[in-house]
């Protein structure tokens, strides 16, 4: 149940109600700036007199059927039984408000306009509204990898009041340390300097003693930890109009002078009074943390709503939190229920932190970020007891794997959002840098439009990028000829694949180029069936590699690649069996070969004096589906499901495997064709099929910007083994690190963070990414030119914001039309939302599904393909089929990477 949902019995459930909305999106009169709630009544403070009627209605609609006219006042349904209400000319807030309307009774309706911080060094507060979920341990955790990160000391301060660990582990190594928090917060209260200066220079001297390694300088909550009862000095009382948030101020300004890096507090559990002040600093990076528990996940959904809502109120953007769910049962993480578990909490927060905005295009939003970072933590034994001595802690610690589990959100998050870059774009691009970008661009440009369509790649062959279904090809076969089909998406790279294997020649050269592995198979390679919309040099490319296996192979036969393409072509229009079609594609590869030119049964007896020479051949077959029109057509499923299922099969009989096979098949051809136990098919196939992870498309960008010569040097032979962070701060240089100006020291942009935003716009609604998509879109903005102004705006950069976002449409509009001609079952569904473009809106309700006549079972194919994403009853669509769709964006909406977020947690539910 909600606040707002929660019957008035006290004024504390007014206040608390009037303090968890906006009230100005409930026609609050302009006049009323204030309200204070206590047993004596609601006052109403006000710019100048109001119209009481509007007051009344304005109060109607925030307490339904509460209000009672002529005296005005509230209903109550405890003892009290009526709250009055009275309007007062406003006074100024003479008190700092730290907007805790629910604690104290005042609500400001008015935003602060809160000055951003130029604090010296960046600040973080582990947050937990539980105990017990390992807070202290991540708050040591994430100030060792900072330290680490960047090179430098971070101040650890304990700010525990109840059960100081932090002071407790200290003490083990400095029994009498020579300044603590208390001590810095008393000095503060009553330095007759307004900034502070004397505390913060004798806090950093004496602080001095208190560094741990060149790691940790550590600021305990009490000099003696023994002591547990609170000074009646508290933080809060720092806290002026001017300075709200003194405390984190005076401690960055300590920490600078000690030359930390940062500074890490550990907040007691709970929003006391410490733990509010800092959570609610818009300028202080929050870490959540929490267990499975589900008291634990709710209490920290509600704390981020609140914080991201008064955060808001105080008319800043809440920062990118990095959440922690720690002590994850094993059997817990084998079986998925975590994610379970987690992924309402995610969901939740993500809606807290990302604020829908506006119409129009999702990806034309300014407030594209990134919601948060997270990572779980397993349940860890030798962190079940944990030691008093900072020492053997630290070891526990790093023995543990707590680092290991961690170490790549903790630096995702470290250097995105605590400014710990090592080199600057700027510096990287300057190394690059061999001409003007505009000669750069236009390489970039040349080279990726080249790349759209593999056919049409003119010259030697580029060896492709080395995948995981690539490499486990290459280390699956060496000893054996390789039988495998690769199924892949249209443009996952089949023809590029096929293209390169048939320029290498063997099986031998494929194997050392993609994986160094020189003692493979030495097996010929034979181009059997390639793409018919190749251009006529590519198809001279595949008869020269045919008179090069034939040469090879002793053989004196010529059969062209066209000759043997316009052969099977008239064979489908025959009724052959599928062992008669078995037969048939072993007789044009056998052709293929240079073996018995047109006879029947030929390949057969390839096979015997393949086994006889003691030699090896493998057969490329590619571009299947251009051999018909479609799949339904005479003979297409037979001749497929020969090749597809029999063939393999047959080569795999074969004594002493002379003939091996690797087949590049689109997914509808594998759905035609498999009728039967598809999915078991799919899976013995799954480590060859041709899909694409983030990283991979995250190396593809660099490999294209180095191979074009936009950007020499970007790519390497090590990138692959960059870990995911790593492999976007290297691509700065080719589009920057947002999707807009980027971060500085007292400034928080509100955009994307450019890789992942081009990961979540070119992803479909099930997480699949498709490379010729990203190629397109880079070949598309590296064709768009920026002004003067915008060169001068980012200048690290080869692309700018503008064009990438404006590359969008074009590769949409593509991807929609090939989705047509590869999936048919979705041609239908799409013509029907390009006939209705004017009528209906993203995201779509029922009334708009009956516009469009798409029946429930065509939702279903529309969510089995990625296409639409439930949100209830309304249905979302990825920008990556939106415009190209024609569907213009209606009412609030998500951000690219909200939605990307949204439907990976759900898939992985699934």
């Amino acid at each position: 149940m909600t606040s707002i949902e929660v019957a008035p019995i006290t004024w504390v459930d007014v206040a608390r109600r009037l303090a968890s909305f906006d009230a100005s999106s409930k026609d609050r009169p302009i006049e009323i700036v204030r309200a204070r709630a206590s047993w004596f009544g609601l006052t109403l403070e006000c710019s100048s007199k109001p119209d009481e009627n509007a007051v009344a209605n304005w109060l109607d609609q925030v307490f339904p059927r509460r209000v009672t006219r002529s005296p005005l006042s509230l209903k109550l349904d405890g003892p009290t039984g009526s709250l009055s209400v009275d309007l007062e000319q406003a006074l100024p807030n003479i008190s700092p408000r730290l907007s805790l309307g629910i604690i104290d009774g005042i609500v400001d309706f008015l935003p602060e306009k809160q000055a951003v911080s130029t604090r010296p060094i960046p600040i973080v507060a582990c947050l937990s509204v539980k105990g017990g979920t390992g807070r202290t341990t991540s708050a040591i955790a994430l100030a060792t990898s900072w330290a680490s990160t960047v090179g430098s000391r971070v101040l650890l301060v304990d700010a525990d009041l109840e059960a100081p660990g932090i002071t407790y582990l200290y003490e083990s190594v400095a029994t009498s340390p020579s300044i603590s928090l208390e001590d810095i917060i008393v000095l503060a209260h009553g330095s007759e300097n307004s900034e502070a200066n004397d505390v913060v220079e004798f806090a950093a001297e004496k602080l001095r003693d208190q560094s741990l390694s060149n790691e940790i300088t550590v600021l305990p909550l009490r000099r003696d930890a023994d002591e547990l009862a609170s000074s009646s000095i508290r933080a809060e009382h720092l806290s002026t109009p001017d300075h709200p948030f003194a405390l984190a101020d005076l401690l960055s300004r300590i920490g600078s002078k000690l030359g930390c890096c940062g500074v890490v507090i550990d907040v007691r559990a709970g929003l006391v009074p410490l733990g509010a002040n800092l959570a609610l600093d818009p300028d202080v990076s929050p870490v959540f943390v929490t267990t499975l528990s589900s008291q634990s996940i709710r209490a920290t959904n509600a704390l981020t709503a609140f914080l991201s809502r008064e955060v808001r109120r105080a008319g800043r953007v809440p920062r990118r939190p990095l959440l922690i769910i720690n002590r994850v049962p094993s059997v817990f993480k084998q079986s998925g229920m975590d994610s379970r578990i987690v992924g309402p909490l995610v969901e939740q927060m993500i809606n807290s932190l990302v604020e829908g905005t506006g119409s129009g295009g999702l990806s034309d939003s300014a407030e594209e970020v990134e919601p948060l970072v997270q990572t779980s933590v397993p349940e860890l034994p030798d962190l079940q007891v944990m030691s008093g001595s900072w020492e053997e802690f630290s070891s526990q610690l790093k023995n543990s794997g707590f680092y290991s589990v961690t170490n790549s959100a903790f630096n995702t998050w470290i250097q995105s959002e605590l400014r710990a870059d090592a080199a600057s774009a700027e510096d990287i691009v300057s190394a690059n840098s061999t001409h003007t970008k505009d000669d750069a661009q236009k390489q970039l440009h040349e080279f990726a439009t080249n790349l759209i369509a593999a056919e049409g790649v003119e010259g030697a062959v580029p060896k492709p990028l080395v995948i995981s279904a690539l490499a486990n090809l290459v280390r699956r076969f060496q000893s054996d000829v390789p039988i495998a089909v690769c199924e892949g998406a249209k443009g996952t790279g089949k023809t590029m694949a096929a293209r390169y294997f048939v320029a290498e020649g063997s099986w031998v050269r494929v194997c050392s180029a993609l994986a160094g592995v020189t003692d493979a198979s030495d097996a010929v390679i034979i181009p059997v069936v390639g793409s018919l919309q190749a251009s006529s040099a590519v198809q001279d490319e595949f008869d020269t590699a045919r008179r090069h296996a034939a040469d090879t192979l002793g053989l004196t036969g010529r059969s062209t690649f066209f000759k043997t393409l316009q052969y099977i072509k008239s064979e489908l229009n025959k009724q052959h069996s599928e062992t008669e079609w078995v037969d048939i594609w072993l007789d044009v590869a056998a052709w293929s070969a240079g073996f018995g030119d047109g006879a029947v049964g030929a390949g057969g007896r390839f096979i015997e004096i393949l086994r006889e020479m003691s030699r090896r051949a493998v057969l490329i077959f590619e571009g299947l589906e251009e051999l018909y029109q479609r799949t339904s057509d005479n003979g297409v499923e037979v001749a497929m499901r020969a090749l597809l299922v029999l063939l393999p099969q047959r080569l795999r009989t074969e004594a002493g495997r002379p003939l091996g096979a690797i087949i590049f098949a689109r997914r509808d051809t594998v759905s035609a064709a498999v009728k039967q136990n598809i999915d078991q098919y799919r899976r013995e196939y799954s480590h060859f099929a041709l899909s694409w992870t983030e990283d991979d498309v995250l190396e593809l960008a660099a490999w294209i910007a180095t191979q074009s010569g936009a950007l020499p040097g970007l790519w390497g032979a090590n990138f692959a083994a960059l870990s995911n962070d790593e492999k976007k701060r290297c691509l700065e240089p080719l589009w920057g690190r947002k999707l807009g100006p980027d971060d500085e020291p007292s400034r928080r942009t509100k955009e994307a963070y450019t890789a992942s935003w081009v990961i979540a716009v070119l992803s479909d609604l099930r997480g699949r990414l498709v490379p010729r998509d990203f190629v397109r879109l880079l070949a598309t903005a590296a064709n768009i030119q920026p002004d003067l102004e915008e060169r001068s705006s980012f200048p690290t950069r080869l692309l700018i914001p503008r064009s990438i976002r404006s590359a969008i449409s074009f590769t949409s509009e593509k991807k929609v039309d090939e989705t047509k001609e590869e999936i048919p079952e979705l041609r239908g569904i799409f013509e029907k939302f390009q006939a209705h473009v004017d009528e209906v809106a993203v995201p779509l309700t029922e009334s708009a599904l009956k516009i469009l006549q798409i029946s429930n079972d065509e939702v279903k194919t529309l969510v089995r393909h990625g296409v639409v994403f439930e949100e209830g009853a309304m249905l979302e669509v990825p920008e990556l089929f939106r415009r190209g769709l024609g569907l213009r964006h209606n009412g609030a909406r998500r951000s690219v990477v909200n939605l990307h977020w949204r439907a990976k947690q759900r898939a992985a539910d699934l």
